[in-house]
């Protein structure tokens, strides 16, 4: 029975010694141990030689099989998580509403200073397309610049203006003005002309001359043929300015200043500054209450279909398994045996005891088959 006893209590404590040794070689020792320059057999720990291996393992498993799309995908469609949304959209309404928030406060958050380079940049963006633009139309053609239906109408209107000149001129003709104007013009002609010419006036009286030419005037431009003199000239002229290119009329310095004018009444216009800071709530008030009752749904709607389409994509460009594999790595080794440790406890100290039980069994056991023999 001693013999029994001892056997027992020697395997007993060799079970438990062995069990409690092999859990210890799990992590210990870190480092590989050298002797005589030889590195000594089971060193180092098996999950320290193994690391690399686990903890790339470690994050295929965990997103291959754990956090995969699908999991992500289903904990998105849930109620509990539309419901975060949603009391996540409506926090951002309230607050955007009651405390003013205008675009600059949110471009601000993202980059300081962010605002005013988008002034900056949108200014500019005015300038160099108006440049842009204002270069092309300067080596245009005026008939060019004009749209269609305002060429015809000006068209119409030089067609027209032949009669109308005509009648002015009759009517100026006709006119005290016109009488008194041909009068001292013949009476300068007369006096200037020498003695022959100032004899007229002794067997015309200046008024009948200056009548005779008035009437004489009146006939030749209502004559056909002065007429299409006059139709040609306009249309000429017309023409010839309708195909005047606008550098022709406008010089580059003039140009410069007029672009320049341009584009500061469209900034000063469109005042980019004045919107950035101006709430969101007061852009269209109309809008934005349509979009408390009924537009949020939708923009749920559209996040939770957004994230379920695009979150295996998501998952390709983040790279999980690397990251968890790189997160592994980068823990302490003490820290990983005391998380390890931690989280096993129980089953160690089981793995422990049932060492020193079975040890004892194996060691009573052999001591009686010892005794019968």
């Amino acid at each position: 029975m001693t013999m029994i006893i001892f056997m027992g209590v020697v395997g007993s404590f060799i079970g438990g010694l062995t069990n409690i040794l092999a859990i210890k070689m799990l992590f210990r020792p870190y480092e590989a141990k050298y002797l005589f320059g030889r590195r000594l057999p089971f060193t180092p720990g098996v999950i320290p030689r193994r690391r690399d291996e686990a903890s790339g393992k470690l994050g295929n498993i965990i997103i291959g099989h754990l956090l995969t799309p699908d999991v992500f995908i289903k904990k998105i469609e849930s109620p509990e998580t539309r419901n975060f949304i949603m009391l996540f959209i409506d926090k951002q309404i309230d607050t955007i509403e009651h405390e003013k928030l205008s675009p600059r406060y949110f471009l601000e958050r993202l980059s300081e200073g962010l605002s005013d380079k988008i002034v900056y940049s949108f200014n500019r963006e005015i300038e160099d397309k108006v440049s842009s633009e204002g270069e092309k139309l300067y080596h245009r053609e005026i008939h060019e610049l004009i749209p269609p239906d305002a060429l015809k109408a000006m068209d119409d209107k030089v067609g027209a203006i032949q009669p109308q000149a005509m009648m002015k001129v009759k009517a100026y003709l006709l006119s005290e003005e016109g009488y008194r104007d041909l009068y001292t013009m013949t009476d300068e002609f007369i006096e200037n002309r020498g003695k022959l010419a100032r004899s007229i006036k002794y067997i015309m009286s200046k008024e009948s001359i200056v009548e005779n030419i008035q009437s004489e005037l009146i006939k030749l431009i209502h004559h056909p043929k002065m007429t299409d003199i006059q139709t040609r000239i306009i249309e000429e002229e017309y023409a010839r300015v309708k195909a005047y290119e606008l550098s022709e009329l406008l010089s580059e310095k003039d140009r410069d200043r007029l672009l320049e004018g341009v584009s500061d009444i469209l900034k000063a216009r469109i005042n980019i500054d004045a919107i950035l800071d101006r709430p969101i709530a007061d852009f269209n008030p109309e809008m934005f209450k349509s979009f408390k009752e009924r537009g949020k749904y939708r923009l749920l709607d559209n996040i939770v279909e957004y994230l379920g389409r695009n979150t295996g994509r998501i998952f390709e460009k983040l790279h999980l398994a690397q990251v968890i594999k790189r997160q592994i790595d980068s823990f302490e080794l003490s820290y990983i045996e005391k998380l390890v440790l931690d989280i096993a406890d129980k089953e160690f100290k089981m793995i422990k005891v049932l060492g020193f039980v079975l040890g004892g069994i194996i060691g009573v056991s052999q001591g009686i088959i010892v005794a019968f023999l």
